[in-house]
């Protein structure tokens, strides 16, 4: 185990996953005089012969940050690889996972060596043919650059790959890892002739040829993304659209009025539109729709805890958290939501429906007293968070008034993304917000990043619970694995450390009526490759 640990502690450092959350819904093209950017300064309308648009315009709330496919480590990003690519493996979001490039697979005794049966008759969108070369090519090159964000996050124990014959690969782990199917489902296989001949600029010189339901087009770094349907999908696609144009749109009354007024067809924020906003669709309701769905992402709370801080000691940390009045933060900000216990929620494994802990129950005259009997003696304390955490100003400012009512001394600062991540990778905080989403319910990766390799600073340690992740990470039985996670949870909630939940976030997005396939999934993704229309669906 302590080999583990320190495998991933090394590793695993290079790898700063930022919590982001989304989830999405159905919707409808917008009229034949809706105007696509297919390149700088140009436009081009795509129409059918009834006149309705073959072009679907969607905003997002983020903007793609890499186009290297084994470099992503957020949701948007994420969403594009699954246009553009396929894995060896599909997730289905909930724990499943389904054979993709990949047919069928066997593991060795030991859980070293995976052998796949790969998919014969697959091209990429350039045309060059999928064979056991590209899965050599893809798993060679993360075990030569160990700083990529996929071979940091989900393959710090592969060893080797090998091909076997034309149609057969092999991947040889150091050591068994109880994730191997999510992370095979995580990482894009990209062709070995490309970029053999290219290299990076394969990416970054926008050519990114996949074996996914759609090609790339053109990026144009916060404006937009687009894409074309690829004929040469080994999946088909039979989508109404001929082209998906993807608008990064920050500001969300930017796209809400786009939507409203026929600019786009779905606007989809991470981790929802804010309550708030959504009066903004008042009148439109015969046109768009307001979709829920119960998310997995967890907004939570980190402590500095290096020795000599207010919250190295667990009673501050435990006062703190009993004096967030959470239901009503879930109630009154965010319109709903689920009531945390610790980390986890009813998708997530680790969760466990008896479990509750008397350091999240809101109890403001046990929290002062409990406070009153610590070393605390009223030093300012900054409550951080960024502005792409949703509500964040005001979730921010009800801790803040919650926590001095019993005798903490607080104030708030809400940051660009990129500052709160200085602070974060520095340790040089208070305490700070974000939001971390589950991939497949899976607590793999929060619990190694955040957890186990503490790549944010909190220099909170604690053995039983570092043990218990290492044996999630190398044992492939997801009963022994959800113990472990279970495990890991209580010690969390009973410490307080080295973070606290908050609420599970419910995610509202808005989706024209008429068109279909967004997908929408708990752990907080959201997916576009099946979207299409139907106009019986229109009102």
């Amino acid at each position: 185990m302590k080999t583990t640990k320190k495998l991933l502690a090394l590793l695993l450092a290079v790898c700063m996953v930022l919590g982001m959350t989304a989830c999405a819904g159905s919707g409808t093209p917008a009229s034949s005089t809706t105007t696509d950017t297919t390149s700088a300064g140009e436009t081009a309308q795509k129409v059918d012969t009834d006149g309705k648009s073959k072009t679907v315009s969607i905003a997002i709330s983020e903007n793609i940050t890499d186009l290297d496919p084994h470099n992503h480590n957020n949701v948007v990003n994420s969403m594009m690889d699954d246009m553009l690519y396929s894995m060896l493996v599909k997730a289905d979001h909930e724990g499943n996972y389904n054979p993709a490039l990949a047919t069928e697979w066997s593991v060795s005794e030991d859980g070293t060596e995976w052998t796949f049966k790969l998919r014969e008759g697959v091209l990429f969108s350039n045309g060059e043919p999928f064979n056991a070369d590209d899965v050599v090519c893809t798993f060679q090159r993360l075990i030569d650059s160990p700083e990529l964000v996929c071979a940091a996050s989900n393959w710090t124990a592969l060893k080797a790959v090998e091909k076997i014959d034309e149609y057969t690969a092999k991947i040889t782990l150091s050591e068994s890892i109880g994730t191997m199917l999510l992370a095979l489902s995580m990482t894009p296989i990209i062709p070995d002739q490309a970029y053999a001949e290219m290299g990076k600029d394969l990416f970054y010189g926008q050519k990114m040829y996949g074996t996914g339901k759609w090609k790339f087009i053109e990026w144009v770094d916060g404006q937009y993304l687009k894409l074309a349907k690829n004929e040469n999908s080994w999946e088909g696609n039979d989508s109404y659209f001929d082209d998906v144009n993807i608008r990064f749109i920050l500001e969300s009354s930017t796209a809400i009025n786009a939507q409203i007024t026929g600019d786009v067809d779905a606007y989809i924020a991470s981790g929802g539109i804010a309550a708030d906003m959504l009066s903004m669709y008042a009148g439109s309701e015969n046109k768009i729709e307001i979709v829920n769905v119960p998310c997995s992402t967890i907004d939570y709370l980190q402590f500095q805890c290096e020795e000599g801080s207010v919250f190295a000691d667990p009673d501050v940390r435990r006062a703190f958290s009993m004096a967030i009045d959470r239901q009503t933060i879930i109630d009154n900000i965010f319109g709903g939501g689920g009531y945390p216990t610790g980390v986890t929620s009813v998708s997530t494994m680790g969760y466990d429906p008896d479990y509750t802990c008397e350091y999240y129950e809101y109890n403001p005259e046990k929290a002062k007293a409990l406070l009153e009997t610590t070393g605390y003696a009223g030093e300012e304390l900054v409550i951080s968070s960024n502005v792409a955490t949703t509500n964040a100003e005001a979730m921010l400012l009800a801790i803040s008034e919650n926590v001095n009512a019993i005798g903490f001394n607080t104030r708030i600062e809400v940051v660009e993304g990129a500052t709160l991540l200085d602070m974060r990778s520095s340790g040089n905080y208070d305490m700070f917000v974000v939001a971390a989403m589950m991939t497949s319910g899976d607590f793999f990766s929060f619990a190694n990043l955040r957890v186990l390799n503490d790549a944010h600073h909190s220099n909170y340690v604690n053995e039983e619970m570092f043990d218990q992740i290492c044996e999630a990470n190398v044992n492939p039985d997801n009963t022994v694995r959800d113990e472990c996670y279970r495990t890991m949870n209580q010690i969390m909630c009973e410490e307080c450390a080295p973070m606290i939940g908050l609420l599970t976030l419910n995610a509202n997005e808005a989706v024209t009526y008429g068109i279909t396939g967004i997908g929408l999934y708990s752990d907080g993704f959201y997916g576009f490759e099946n979207i299409s229309y139907d106009p019986s669906l229109v009102k």
